[in-house]
């Protein structure tokens, strides 16, 4: 089981993650071993999809496939989507250095506004795909088998 430990802080857990767009080209098997960028997520329990920040869309040159109606707390609107892979940098038992590994297939995640906490918010399409543990002491470990 691969991991991420880590505290939660002012009420949020923000991991580093990366993100990379969908490459249609690639089989499978090249596309865990293609570069991802670091961006800082933010775990929100909440939200159904992933979602990534006009930034992120900017900087990995994203393109658009289409658009969804959403509906958050603010009511119903309309969000592009887009297609990316997501990856996570585990911690080891050993402390040794270990490389990012994608979480699962693409991801047909939306667009958000920019904000000052984070650049992707990590979706339950995302964590559903693994378990996400908090303690009394505000740690927390998020884990993906592999």
């Amino acid at each position: 089981m691969r991991f991420l430990r880590g505290t939660v802080e002012q009420n949020r857990i923000r991991i580093k993650v990366g993100i990379r767009a969908f490459n249609p080209a690639l089989s499978p098997l090249e596309a865990p071993s293609q570069h991802f960028e670091e961006f800082t997520a933010l775990v929100d329990t909440g939200a159904l999809r992933t979602c990534v920040t006009q930034d992120v869309v900017d900087r990995l040159g994203l393109k658009r496939r289409g658009r969804i109606e959403v509906g958050n707390v603010k009511g119903r609107d309309w969000h592009w989507t887009y297609l990316f892979h997501v990856a996570i940098w585990p911690d080891s038992d050993d402390h040794s250095i270990s490389a990012a590994f994608g979480i699962g297939d693409e991801v047909e995640g939306i667009d958000v506004g920019d904000s000052r906490y984070y650049d992707v918010l990590l979706g339950m399409d995302i964590l559903r795909r693994g378990a996400l543990k908090l303690d009394l002491d505000g740690s927390f470990k998020l884990s993906f088998p592999g």
